[in-house]
C-alpha cells in the first residue's frame, strides 16, 4: 500500500555548462550541447602562428596579424559559433551542437622560420547536460523507504547521500543501476540524489520527517474521510427529518381544533 508521506522536498542545485578545457596537449574535452566551450590550443601566441584542422580539412590558421577560416567554414552561421582569441590562444564555441564533436589536430609554427614546433591531438565530446532531479518516493507496506532518482541527460551518473555522508550498503539496497533504492523504514534525515556527466552536475534533497510504517497512511486518510462523510449524512438526515416534522405539526393541530369545536343548537 502506498502512503502520504511527511517530508519535505528542498530545492536542488545546479553546476556546469560553461565547459573549459586545457587542449595545450593531448587531451579528450567534453563540451555541454547548447553551451559555451573553451578550448586553449595554446598559451603564448607571441612570435607563433597556429592551424587547427579536423579529421578532413583545415578550419583556420593564425597568422600573424588575424585568424583565418578556410572556405568551407567561412560562411556566416558557422563564424557566429567559432571564435579563435589570439591573445590567449583560445578557441570559444558557443554555442555547441553535436556535429562539433570530433578529433582535431593542433600544430603549432614559429612565425620567424615557419617550422613547425609542436603538434597535438584534441578530441571534443559534446553532451547533453543531465536536467533536474525528479525523486519519487513511497512507504511499501513491509516498512521500507522506496526511492526513485531520474534525470535526462547523456550517461547520468547517480549517487546518494544521507545527512551529507554518502550511503552504504547498511543504510540501504541499491538497483544495478544506482537510480532506486530501499530504505530501512526507520531512517529519518535529509536524503539526497546527485546527478552528474562530465559536463555539469545537479542535485535534490528530501526531508524525511516521519518513519515508515506498514499502516498506510492513504487508509487511515480514507477510512477518517469516510467517517466524516456518513456522519454529516446522518446528520443532514435527522435534520431534514425534524425540519419536515416541524412543517407538518401545525396543520394536524388546526384538523383537531375544527373537529374539537362544538356546534351551537338553537
Amino acid at each position: 500500500m502506498q502512503a502520504v508521506l511527511l517530508l519535505l522536498l528542498l530545492a536542488g542545485a545546479s553546476k556546469g555548462l560553461d565547459s573549459t578545457c586545457d587542449a595545450t596537449q593531448d587531451a579528450a574535452c567534453y563540451g555541454a550541447l547548447g553551451g559555451p566551450v573553451y578550448l586553449q590550443l595554446m598559451r603564448n601566441t607571441s612570435g607563433h602562428t597556429l592551424s587547427f584542422h579536423n579529421e578532413r580539412k583545415a578550419i583556420f590558421t593564425l597568422r600573424p596579424s588575424k585568424t583565418v577560416f578556410y572556405k568551407d567554414y567561412n560562411t556566416p552561421s558557422f563564424l557566429q559559433r567559432w571564435q579563435f582569441v589570439p591573445d590567449n590562444g583560445t578557441l570559444i564555441i558557443n554555442p555547441a551542437e553535436r556535429k562539433d564533436a570530433g578529433t582535431y589536430r593542433v600544430r603549432i609554427f614559429n612565425k620567424s622560420t615557419g617550422k613547425s614546433v609542436g603538434e597535438h591531438t584534441v578530441q571534443l565530446i559534446i553532451e547533453a547536460p543531465v536536467s533536474d532531479v525528479d525523486l519519487s518516493i513511497s512507504c511499501s507496506a513491509n516498512e521500507e523507504w522506496r526511492v526513485r532518482c531520474s534525470s535526462n541527460g547523456d550517461s547520468p551518473q547517480y549517487s546518494w547521500y544521507l545527512d551529507g555522508r554518502p550511503l552504504s550498503e547498511a543504510d540501504a539496497d541499491l538497483s544495478a543501476d544506482i537510480q532506486t533504492l530501499l530504505l530501512n523504514g526507520n531512517v529519518t534525515g535529509e536524503l539526497t540524489c546527485s546527478v552528474s556527466n562530465h559536463v555539469n552536475s545537479t542535485n535534490t534533497s528530501v526531508l524525511l520527517l516521519d518513519v515508515c510504517s506498514g499502516i498506510s497512511s492513504v487508509f487511515i486518510s480514507v477510512w477518517l474521510a469516510e467517517i466524516i462523510i456518513l456522519t454529516s449524512l446522518l446528520v443532514g438526515g435527522y435534520y431534514i427529518y425534524i425540519r419536515n416534522k416541524r412543517t407538518h405539526t401545525p396543520d394536524e393541530r388546526k384538523d383537531q381544533e375544527v373537529e374539537l369545536t362544538p356546534t351551537s343548537s338553537y
